[in-house]
């Protein structure tokens, strides 16, 4: 298992207080438990889990199946942080991600990304301040989008540019 992160995912380390080995525990909510029960489906459309189990056929020319599977394997746990925390709701991201890694690598599931996109209200107003200057001044939440697929020569999911970006904090874990 490699894992890699980005400098706004230090910087939040840093500020949360915690390790950079990432051994850290947090309390599973339901929704997550069963998320990391689900069973392993692998077939002629890809990777996925029973229950997600939504992957189909590419019908747009940007399509592929990684693609697919990444928009189809994604999920949200800061909508089960209550009250909302960005602390508690990154935590439960990344260790979700890390336990749905460990669960394919102990399948001997291999040639799968994970990967782990967060972002607090403040850097959500910064992207906001840079890219939609009209929207500056809204509410903004913390957003987080764990997800997985196949790694596939020139289906590539996540981007240089992305793995950068001074506005969200982004993990990556290969098997």
């Amino acid at each position: 298992m490699r894992t890699v992160f980005n400098e706004i995912f230090k910087q939040l380390l840093e500020e949360y207080n915690l390790p950079s080995n990432l051994s850290f525990s947090v309390e599973l909510p339901s929704k997550v438990q069963n998320i990391l029960a689900g069973k392993i489906l692998i077939s002629d459309l890809g990777v996925t889990l029973d229950s997600f189990n939504n992957l189909y056929q590419a019908t747009q020319d940007w399509e592929n199946k990684s693609i697919i599977e990444d928009s189809e394997n994604h999920f949200h746990v800061d909508w089960d942080i209550e009250p909302a925390d960005c602390k508690n709701a990154f935590m439960l991201g990344v260790q979700t991600l890390l336990l749905l890694a460990e669960k394919f690598q102990k399948e001997n599931v291999s040639g799968i990304r994970f990967w782990y996109s967060f972002q607090t209200p403040e850097l959500a107003n910064d992207w906001a301040r840079k890219y939609a200057p009209e929207d500056e001044n809204d509410d903004h939440f913390i957003s987080d989008r764990p997800s997985f697929f196949s790694r596939r020569i020139g289906e590539d999911v996540i981007s240089k540019e992305q793995m950068e970006s001074d506005f969200f904090a982004i993990m990556i874990i290969d098997i």
